[in-house]
């Protein structure tokens, strides 16, 4: 039997957990982004958090399209971050889409960055908490998972020390 020292899974399965809930990361989320950005460009109209967020869900994790990435090429890290990141990304002339029209065109005319088709963006409906909110019940089933997995772990790793402990092997049996 490999004797593992017990702190390594234990600082692993925290550490996941964190990351899976949205508490490590380099990019959260901020619900006043899209304020900002439509302060920052002069937009009559507020930014949807799909323009950085996938298929809706708003987690820390999700910020992944190619608008997000070209912003934290350059420097997004934080809220206090973003007008940089932005004058930065217009000032390269980021097209992130690949259609001829830089990004910041894009959501000038209103248009998605992240779609070659132009998209329009004016009036998309958001969910009703904000980027960087708590998404609704059912949307992340997989930090519940992760954390079912964690404590299902610790509780077997305890029981397994408390077992040795007293003699007993349950691998034995």
């Amino acid at each position: 039997m490999s004797r593992m020292n017990p702190m390594k899974p234990g600082v692993f399965l925290v550490v996941a957990a964190l990351v899976s809930f949205g508490w490590i990361s380099k990019v959260r989320a901020e619900e006043r982004f899209p304020s900002e950005i439509q302060r920052d460009l002069s937009l009559s109209y507020q930014v949807p958090c799909s323009v950085c967020h996938i298929k809706g869900n708003v987690a820390a994790s999700t910020p992944i399209t190619p608008f997000a990435l070209s912003l934290r090429a350059r420097g997004l890290a934080d809220s206090r971050s973003l007008t940089t990141a932005l004058q930065q990304l217009e000032a390269d002339t980021v097209d992130s889409d690949g259609d001829g029209t830089s990004d910041i065109a894009e959501l000038k005319a209103g248009t998605d960055p992240n779609s070659s088709a132009n998209a329009n963006i004016i009036g998309d409906q958001e969910p009703g908490y904000g980027c960087g909110g708590t998404a609704p019940t059912g949307r992340n089933g997989g930090q519940a998972f992760a954390l079912a997995a964690a404590a299902g772990w610790l509780i077997r790793r305890r029981r397994d020390v408390r077992d040795r402990i007293e003699g007993n092997d349950h691998e034995q049996k």
